[in-house]
């Protein structure tokens, strides 16, 4: 029984890494095809996304906290999980949202808007 749910969590940890691995190849592919990128946005974006996974594994760390405290009969935890579950949606959609900002800033450079606007 011990070595079949060895197999399974070695599994898992092989399949995590490599989508791990594809993600991060597929995100460089992504950075290298915007030549608006700079390296000053470069760094704005590693420290949002690496402030925004701290707060998605401490969203992770509340959402287990909660479940261990329904488990030993509080009837409120269940209100706190989906409260946990929200916030990390909450802070998926804001980072996409932040980060979509940052990489648009500048992307037309300092025309006026009316001329963006109007195609030219």
């Amino acid at each position: 029984m011990r070595r079949e749910i060895f197999k399974q969590w070695m599994s898992r940890i092989g399949m995590g890494i490599y989508f791990l691995a594809a993600s991060g190849e597929a995100g460089a592919q992504a950075l290298a095809s915007l030549p608006e990128l700079s390296p000053v946005k470069t760094m704005i974006l590693f420290i949002i996304d690496a402030y925004g996974t701290w707060k998605l594994i401490g969203c992770v760390k509340n959402v287990l906290d909660h479940l261990a405290d329904s488990s030993k009969g509080d009837t409120t935890a269940k209100d706190r999980v989906w409260g946990s579950v929200l916030a990390f949606v909450g802070i998926l959609m804001v980072g996409v949202m932040v980060n979509v900002l940052i990489l648009k800033a500048g992307q037309f450079g300092a025309r006026p808007v009316s001329s963006v606007l109007s195609g030219n």
